[in-house]
């Protein structure tokens, strides 16, 4: 039995503006996401690179996913929230000045060193926010997944955009859109709720439970199991005759599969039981690999796509949630660091590598097999976790939850 505390925030300073600004933020970050993930390797590679090198270069910005949000989280708990917002605008000024620098014609080991830098600023931020958005959702001033739902809305429009804009030499303004959309992560993380936890919370142990460790775990596999979708989804389309445009149109239909779930289905989410939620949303993730893997008919393509709403947008949302409710109350910034790390830092990553290394060897449908079975191996560990659920309507200070 595990007696989770749930300490009061008070939200005086939470605003419609306050909140415009989370979800400015999300946009930003997001929109980020979608030049990198598509567009980083092409201005590498138009800047002469070999392929290995590419590989090594944006190889940085996933070690940077592991190793900086557990830090950073871990020096700024136990300090007053304004802190926290204070490292979000100074970092997001710093991502910026190392995105500019990404113009100049340096040495490639400078190179490394700036793109590391950058890689570490910015995936640091992400965490500090969604502890800030988790903590206005449970007061009720908000929905966490419709916050979070506008990073989907960036993610889409840039990573559409930039494959209109950002073709033959326009390749070379992308450290210029890079820096503006940091700037505006800056510009937003000025304009924060400020929310205060009462001081009697700041103490207790410091040890993470069982049941934490374990819902890393559980990241980690299920983002593991992403590795083929992200890494080689689009060349296995291709390779099975579909022009650009339906690849795109592919990708879309997950992405706004994940913003319909997040703004419709959020707080039911986060309120229902962990082992419940997590093991059918890695079922469901299991049955979409497979499926993959076994056609490319595209109608069916459409249908698997759809479960993008649980293998990704469900499980997150509620994994944001579970993991401040399973840390210790003045641990959450390194709680959220460390999902980040586990899930989207090194389960990424083992994930397309290990694609990589499957799609070499055995081709694309047995990779998704891989991923497939990833997914499923972790759904008995899902099974462990807490089987109680859980609301945000309390104002209690101190309201313990037992957790069966």
């Amino acid at each position: 039995m595990i007696l989770i505390p749930r300490p009061i925030v008070f939200p005086a300073m939470v605003t419609p503006h306050s909140l415009n600004r989370i979800r400015l933020f999300y946009a930003a970050y997001f929109a980020a996401m979608g030049l990198i993930l598509p567009f980083f390797p092409v201005y590498l590679d138009a800047r002469g690179f070999d392929t290995a090198m590419i590989g090594f270069l944006t190889g940085l910005l996933a070690l940077a996913k592991v190793v900086a949000p557990p830090w950073i989280g871990h020096v700024l708990d136990r300090r007053p929230q304004a802190w926290a917002h204070r490292f979000i605008v100074a970092a997001s000024c710093m991502a910026a000045v190392s995105a500019l620098s990404l113009i100049m014609q340096m040495n490639v080991w400078l190179l490394a060193a700036i793109i590391l830098l950058f890689g570490a600023f910015w995936a640091a931020v992400l965490p500090l926010t969604d502890a800030l958005s988790v903590s206005v959702s449970e007061n009720e001033s908000a929905d966490y997944g419709r916050l979070r739902a506008w990073g989907s809305i960036g993610f889409i429009i840039t990573s559409l955009a930039g494959g209109i804009w950002l073709v033959g030499p326009n390749i070379a303004v992308f450290p210029l859109a890079l820096t503006l959309l940091m700037l505006i992560l800056a510009f937003a993380a000025r304009g924060f709720p400020k929310l205060t936890l009462p001081p009697e919370t700041t103490g207790g142990s410091n040890t993470f439970s069982r049941p934490f460790y374990l819902l890393l775990i559980i990241a980690l596999m299920m983002q593991a199991s992403h590795g083929a979708y992200y890494g080689f989804f689009s060349l296995y389309l291709a390779d099975a005759g579909y022009s650009g445009w339906q690849v795109g149109a592919y990708w879309g239909i997950g992405v706004i599969a994940e913003i319909t779930l997040m703004w419709r289905w959020s707080r039911p989410l986060q309120q229902a039981s962990p082992a419940t939620v997590f093991t059918a949303c890695l079922l469901l993730a299991a049955l979409r690999w497979l499926g993959t893997g076994l056609t490319t008919n595209p109608w069916l393509l459409i249908i698997l796509q759809l479960l993008h709403a649980a293998s990704f947008a469900a499980f997150h949302v509620a994994a944001i949630a579970w993991v401040k409710r399973l840390a210790p109350a003045h641990r959450h910034s390194t709680a959220q660091g460390l999902y980040s790390a586990a899930g989207f830092g090194l389960g990424s990553t083992i994930g397309i590598m290990a694609g990589g290394l499957i799609v070499n060897a055995m081709g694309y449908s047995i990779a998704f097999y891989a991923c497939a079975v990833t997914a499923m191996l972790a759904a008995p560990l899902a099974m462990l976790l807490p089987k109680a659920s859980t609301g945000f309507k309390t104002k209690s200070p101190y309201l313990n939850r037992s957790l069966r």
